[in-house]
Formats: structure tokens, sequence, C-alpha cells
């Protein structure tokens, strides 16, 4: 009886494994990525349980505020620092689904996934409804030291 417990505590415990270690950051999706526009460079880290990206840096001469933003007490928010990616749950390494995406050039949120794609670039879909109705960026890795962090 001991003998089975132990082993149905090991399979719980392993069941949570996948979490707890991109809650660390140990997920190739955590980091630094530029936008395929090249015009933001989004950091993805962990948030609670799920994966989370905010502004860190915006081309020189960019959007500042979001002025899109459909609720008029927003628009006068700084882009920078303001999480556009949010609530991707865990589904394997590299692979993130089910969370938001927030395209302050229209002001719009739209369901996302990403994955790692074989070349280590990140392969962001934003979609309405299904997935097939959306559309897909490539984000490239980036150091962030190459980057000021816009404030």
């Amino acid at each position: 009886m001991t003998k089975f417990l132990l082993a149905a505590a090991l399979l719980v415990t392993s069941s949570f494994t996948p979490l707890a270690a991109n809650a660390q950051g140990d997920d190739p999706a955590m980091g630094y990525w530029l936008t395929e526009n090249k015009r933001a460079v989004i950091h993805m880290e962990p948030c609670d349980q799920y994966l989370c990206g905010s502004i860190y840096w915006i081309i020189e001469g960019g959007m500042e505020f979001d002025e899109k933003n459909p609720i008029p007490e927003l628009r006068k928010r700084k882009l920078c620092g303001l999480d556009v990616v949010t609530d991707l749950e865990y589904e394997g390494a590299g692979e993130w689904e089910d969370g938001h995406i927030y395209k302050a050039d229209d002001g719009d949120v739209y369901s996302a996934d990403i994955n790692i794609q074989e070349d280590g670039t990140l392969k962001v879909r934003g979609y309405v409804g299904m997935s097939f109705l959306g559309k897909t960026q490539i984000w490239n890795r980036v150091n962030a030291a190459d980057y000021e962090q816009c404030s």
C-alpha cells in the first residue's frame, strides 16, 4: 500500500512539472522578441501559470500611447511596459495556446497561440474565433542589451 501511495504521489507531482519548470523561465518561448514589423520588442515571461508579453522597446517615432483603444479612458496610457500578450497556456516545450494578443495599432484584442519554430523564431498566431480566421507573424529572438528599454 505504501508503494502504491508513493507511486500515486509521484504521478500527481510529475503532472505539474512542466508548469513549474515554465514558471521559472525554462521554456524556449521566454525572452525578448522583435516583432515582424520591427517596431517593438516584446519581453515574454511567466505571469502566474501563464505566459505573458510586455512591450520592452518601441522604435523611435513609434506609437507611445494607447490612442486606438476603444475605451477612451485608456487612450492616454503609455504602451511601454503594457502587457500585449496575455493568458497563454502551456501545451508543451515552446508551445502556448488559448491566450490573447492586443494589437495597439487598431485597439483590438485577438485570441493567440505561439510556438517556437525549428529555426528558433517564434510563430505568433492571432485570430478571431477559430485559428484559421487569423494572421501569423514571425518574431525573431533578440538580445535585450541591443535595445534600450523604453520608459
